[in-house]
């Protein structure tokens, strides 16, 4: 059976009845991606396995063609001065190459089946990345759908409401800061020395700039 196909049967059995029946559809879809999660999780420490198990039938392999070779060369050197060694070493020679064939059509075997559980396991963490995406996609059409209808209630029931509550506050605002305005300037004190210093000295400069413009004046006369 597809991996997936049994994450789908194992989240419509695990999915809490009581979450279920609240209809909270977030819920619900947060259970199926938690439970997709853990089993391919799984699937990927089973799949390690297999290929750890892939490696040592191959390094057995390798191993095996070796020992067929090196009991072949034995049989040839022991040929001319001991027959019967030479037959044994044969025996030896083939017993390796039997199993030499088990082990490669295991191996054959054992590598279509983590072809198969590599494909597997890509469907579903797609499948899985496609549910989570679409459960941001409905989270975010979910906020702006109740921003929008919080907006709607206020322009709606409450519209003239919150108008009149602002109008209420500046009218307060505008208020204090008259109040303020007065009693800083109620409580501002004169200070005539300083005024009649500041009189004193603007004369002052105002002499000093008409001097200036009548000696400007006779010398341009000249």
């Amino acid at each position: 059976m597809n991996i997936f196909k049994r994450i789908v049967t194992t989240v419509h059995c695990g999915v809490d009845r009581t979450v279920a029946s609240m209809e909270n559809h977030e819920a619900i879809v947060d259970a199926a991606l938690k439970e997709s999660r853990e089993a391919l999780m799984r699937a990927k420490i089973r799949l390690a396995r297999l290929e750890k198990d892939g490696k040592k039938q191959q390094d057995r392999s390798t191993e095996l063609a070796s020992e067929i070779e090196l009991w072949a060369d034995r049989a040839r050197s022991s040929a001319e001065h001991d027959r019967q060694k030479a037959l044994a070493c044969l025996q030896r020679k083939q017993q390796r190459e039997r199993e030499l064939i088990k082990v490669r059509e295991q191996l054959a075997e054992h590598q279509s089946i983590i072809k198969k559980v590599h494909g597997s396991i890509e469907e579903s963490s797609n499948r899985v990345e496609a549910l989570q995406h679409q459960r941001n996609h409905m989270r975010s059409r979910e906020a702006a759908a109740h921003a929008g209808s919080i907006i709607h209630n206020l322009d709606g029931r409450m519209g003239d409401d919150v108008e009149n509550a602002i109008e209420r506050w500046e009218i307060k605002v505008g208020q204090s800061e008259i109040m303020n305005d007065t009693y800083l300037s109620a409580h501002t004190p004169d200070d005539d020395l300083a005024t009649e210093f500041n009189t004193t000295e603007e004369n002052l400069r105002l002499e000093a700039e008409l001097d200036e413009l009548i000696n400007q004046g006779g010398n341009n006369n000249e």
